[in-house]
């Protein structure tokens, strides 16, 4: 079957990028959060995931605060959505919000820098 131009695609994703103004913290709780490693570091990138797999999630350190509601977000897949939940809290994350729909339950969370992320359990128990 011939690959068309429209599904062959231009690239694949290599790393989805949160602007962060704290690189030390926002990396170790986004280390702890996905269980994922320091691939790279230097003053202005953190780069985690594990090592040979894509996509990873790469921290860029910015001067400008956190304004307004992300255009785009992590979804965060959890067997348990109260217990991520207190994890990501006790990890410097805040909740906003919690919704149930589609017969699933998601939490809609901060980082420490109030980059937004949902936690979802995609089967509701």
């Amino acid at each position: 079957m011939a690959v068309s131009r429209a599904s062959a695609g231009v690239g694949t994703l290599y790393a989805f990028v949160v602007d962060v103004n704290n690189l030390e913290i926002c990396g170790r709780f986004w280390g702890q959060v996905l269980g994922a490693e320091v691939l790279y570091q230097d003053d202005t990138y953190m780069r985690l995931g594990q090592p040979g797999a894509r996509p990873s999630l790469l921290l860029q350190k910015v001067l400008e605060g956190h304004t307004g509601k992300n255009r785009a977000h992590l979804d965060v897949d959890v067997t348990e959505l109260q217990t991520a939940v207190h994890r990501v809290q006790e990890l410097g994350g805040q909740k906003l919000r919690e919704v149930r729909a589609y017969g699933m339950a998601w939490a809609v969370m901060t980082d420490p820098d109030g980059n937004e992320f949902c936690l979802v359990q995609h089967a509701e128990a």
